[in-house]
């Protein structure tokens, strides 16, 4: 079971930015909760297994890759989905794009004990057209920070999700990573929203992105969608991918992150689906 570069959703190009920037994203942890603290990361070849004990998200306990660039096997999930028990928090998952989600994956996957979870995970792209000018869709001001700022970048992402505690530090530890830019919007001088951007080999991931949840509905997000979209365009970007969680069919316009990246000129490419523990 093996996924070949489609020229129509970049399946493997975007499935291989994202694992890279969570890949990253992982190893900018402090030391202090890196393994045997609660936060651990592992490759099986192309797939990434990602894990934080201490938090209940598959967001940051999850299975990226099976079955993308490299054929999927029973061994394989066997010991992914081994590894996950072994260093994840019970809330995890194995996320696996359509192609490889084929009858083998799914009796392999109820093999382990794994059942499908309801909710997917939409994965959006785009190519480097044009898009709007940040000051049009906000009052709130958006600026790619420093070093200096990243403390404040760290405070929004760890509120704004909301997360434990241990997050602000470590977010606040990708602004000035190479491959990173990261951004905040500001009301007056108030950090009120933040977002991050990695960039390999032409690709962007757009992530890290939450708003303080007394400053949302005042287009903080679609703002700092397109600062990101215009700096990776000026930096020769030629394709950027974001994901988010994907509703019921027909409530798309009630999900502020889907209605955003829609309308920023993103195309949901496919969903991923989610087995977790039974």
């Amino acid at each position: 079971m093996e996924i070949l570069p489609d020229p129509s959703t970049h399946t493997v190009a975007i499935e291989r930015i994202e694992r890279e920037a969570w890949f990253d994203l992982y190893a900018a942890a402090p030391d202090d909760l890196k393994a045997p603290g609660p936060v651990d990361v592992a490759r099986l070849g192309g797939t990434l297994l990602l894990a934080d004990r201490s938090t209940p998200a598959t967001v940051v306990n999850r299975a990226l890759g099976l079955g993308v660039g490299q054929p999927a096997s029973e061994a394989l999930v066997g010991e992914a989905a081994a590894w996950m028990r072994s260093h994840a928090n019970p809330n995890w998952s194995l996320q696996i794009v359509p192609a490889a989600n084929g009858p083998e994956m799914q009796a392999w996957a109820q093999a382990q004990g794994l059942r499908r979870l309801p909710a997917e995970l939409a994965k959006f792209h785009r190519g480097p057209t044009p898009s709007a000018d940040p000051g049009t869709l906000s009052r709130l001001g958006i600026r790619e920070i420093g070093r200096e700022s990243a403390a404040d970048f760290g405070m929004v992402a760890q509120t704004g999700y909301p997360l434990p505690p241990h997050f602000g530090p470590w977010m606040s530890a990708l602004v000035g990573r190479p491959g990173w830019r990261c951004y905040l919007a500001y009301d007056g001088g108030l950090p009120v929203a933040c977002a991050a951007m990695f960039v390999r080999e032409g690709w962007a991931w757009l992530g890290v992105a939450a708003t303080l949840a007394d400053h949302r509905g005042h287009g903080a997000q679609k703002a700092l969608i397109a600062r990101r979209l215009a700096d990776g365009i000026a930096a020769g970007v030629a394709g950027f991918t974001v994901e988010t969680g994907r509703p019921d069919a027909g409530t798309e316009a009630n999900h502020p992150s889907f209605r955003n990246l829609s309308g920023a000129g993103f195309v949901m490419a496919y969903a991923r689906v989610q087995y977790g523990p039974a």
